[in-house]
């Protein structure tokens, strides 16, 4: 399904004739489409990108829709699209190949929606992208996948979003960086924020308004200005562990368990033996306790006629 619906506009596009020189096109109904480019589908409502067969669109409107997903191949029928605005959408899902073709865009807009993630490479074929709003938009975390390199990128909007921590090589894979917005997010200032506080201390002329960038955490930290916190506060980030002592740890964890009761249960073996050989030597040589004659008085015999003696005939 998604296969034939990323070929459907490349086939629509090689089937459809191409436009002369200053001829006109029949816009769609649910638009309105100028002399210069433009085509303009704010606000109407739509449910999906609308096929436009005119190769010649460089600016397209697609604001305050109801577009939740981008398919793949979404904009193949526009190659000399320069710009694209898909605000206010409610847009949650984009296909890693949605902006396939588009290889001259310069803007893309898409604020104001519901994005919580992004397919790593999905802006790769806009190499010549310098403006991307991300603002407004649910996003916790930003990998340097995500994103991609994007050489020209000049203007990154990032603001208004749910994000706690970022690393600096999400803007060291943009060389040509100017301006990085990043207010209205809740930064945690903690061992994963501290690359992207030591970016903001050497180019807080890129962050508009560096210095009132927050922390809500940790508690020592609240309320001071990532771009004023010192290496000093991250110290203890270099004693933390790796994860190759992690796994060691999970691996000798239950290898010293087990040698643990194994040696245990030896050692009780051996006393429990060692034991039950003491006692059977005790029993076995343990001397049989004989009465001792008693040898008789003069007054027992006196007590007692009867007792007989033995004479010499017996003897």
């Amino acid at each position: 399904m998604i296969f034939s619906s990323f070929l459907m506009p490349l086939v629509l596009m090689i089937l459809s004739p191409p436009s002369a020189p200053g001829s006109t096109w029949s816009c769609l109904s649910e638009c309105v489409c100028g002399q210069d480019g433009q085509v303009n589908c704010s606000g109407r409502e739509l449910h999906s990108v609308p096929m436009i067969l005119d190769p010649g669109v460089q600016v397209l409107l697609l604001d305050h829709n109801h577009m939740d997903f981008l398919p793949p191949g979404a904009f193949a029928l526009l190659p000399r699209l320069l710009s694209l605005e898909l605000q206010d959408n409610g847009l949650q899902r984009m296909h890693v190949h949605a902006f396939w073709g588009l290889e001259v865009l310069k803007s893309l807009d898409l604020s104001s929606n519901a994005l919580q993630a992004l397919e790593p490479g999905t802006f790769r074929p806009l190499g010549a992208l310098r403006s991307l709003s991300l603002a407004g938009n649910r996003l916790m975390r930003l990998e340097p996948t995500w994103l991609g390199p994007l050489p020209l990128l000049q203007n990154l909007n990032l603001q208004n979003n749910l994000l706690s921590s970022m690393g600096s090589m999400v803007v060291d894979r943009l060389p040509a960086l100017r301006i990085l917005n990043l207010h209205g997010n809740p930064w945690v200032c903690d061992c994963t924020t501290s690359s992207l506080c030591r970016w903001l201390r050497s180019h807080t002329h890129q962050v508009p308004g560096a210095e009132s960038l927050l922390c809500v955490s940790p508690d020592r930290l609240t309320l001071r200005p990532m771009a004023a916190i010192t290496e000093a506060s991250f110290n203890y980030c270099k004693h933390l562990l790796t994860p190759w002592d992690l796994a060691v740890i999970i691996m000798i964890g239950p290898l010293s368990f087990l040698a643990s009761v194994a040696s245990c249960f030896i050692v009780g073996s051996l006393v429990t033996a060692f034991q039950a050989r003491h006692k059977n030597r005790s029993v076995r040589y343990c001397p049989v306790k004989r009465p001792i004659p008693q040898t008789l008085g003069l007054d027992d015999i006196s007590k007692n006629p009867t007792i007989n003696f033995p004479t010499l005939s017996s003897l």
